[in-house]
């Protein structure tokens, strides 16, 4: 086998490789958790935060009304009782009782309208929920295709470096130190097909000597613009 040859041979394997790290990569993205699920994870969140007050407040103009419609019903059973004959304490009672009423409806008032809101929240929270429900559904789903695929793509990778090596040792030492640099250099890609008189890593027309010499086989021709070495099929 040419160096060409051999050194085609790594750069396929190792593209083969590359990209097999790349879905690896991607795939353990995946497994924290998808776009979508963190969106619904999010809205329900922020849903919840938003509702926490309103109901608080609900409770709190609910509690404060029993409070003065008690504390009305007492001055009233006082007020027409006959318990109290001064007439100063029982204008001061009536007005009480009149401060209570106008009290009691502005609370009635800002709990309807208050109650409107945590309603409508609660129609959306219900909602987002539902839509949580579905998105941890599918990603559960999701899951056991993406730990299957998981453990297939390693075991390609296994597989690939086993014959990495094997090609590797079939590229002399000078011939692996420049096609470890060019991959530096080029993306992963050292080493281009000659199709025709064009490298097919940078698609320019190469010398009729560069061309020659590519298709002689004999020794290590690289593209006169991106640098790479160029082989034939």
């Amino acid at each position: 086998m040419s160096q060409q040859q051999a050194l085609y041979r790594l750069q396929k394997i190792d593209t083969e490789l590359d990209a097999r790290r790349a879905r690896l990569r991607k795939i353990n993205v995946l497994l924290e958790g998808n776009t979508e699920l963190r969106a619904a994870r999010s809205a329900v969140e922020a849903l919840k935060n938003d509702l926490a007050p309103h109901e608080a407040h609900v409770k709190d103009m609910t509690l404060e009304n029993q409070s003065v419609i008690s504390q009305a019903s007492e001055l009233s059973a006082r007020l027409y009782g006959g318990e109290v004959s001064n007439p100063k304490e029982l204008q001061e009672m009536e007005d009480k009782i009149a401060e209570l009423k106008r009290r009691r409806s502005q609370l009635e008032t800002d709990l309807l309208e208050e109650m409107m809101v945590v309603e409508e929240l609660q129609s959306s929270l219900a909602a987002a929920s539902d839509t949580l429900s579905a998105a941890e559904a599918a990603w559960s789903g999701d899951q056991t295709s993406l730990r299957e695929e998981q453990k297939r793509v390693k075991k390609e990778g296994r597989a690939l470096k086993a014959d990495r090596e094997t090609a590797l040792a079939a590229v002399d030492p000078e011939n692996q130190a420049l096609y470890e640099e060019l991959r530096t250099q080029r993306q992963g890609i050292a080493v281009a097909l000659l199709k025709g008189d064009t490298c097919t890593g940078c698609w320019v027309d190469q010398t009729a000597n560069v061309v020659q010499e590519v298709r002689r086989g004999k020794g290590i021709v690289t593209c006169t613009s991106c640098g790479r070495i160029l082989v034939t099929p």
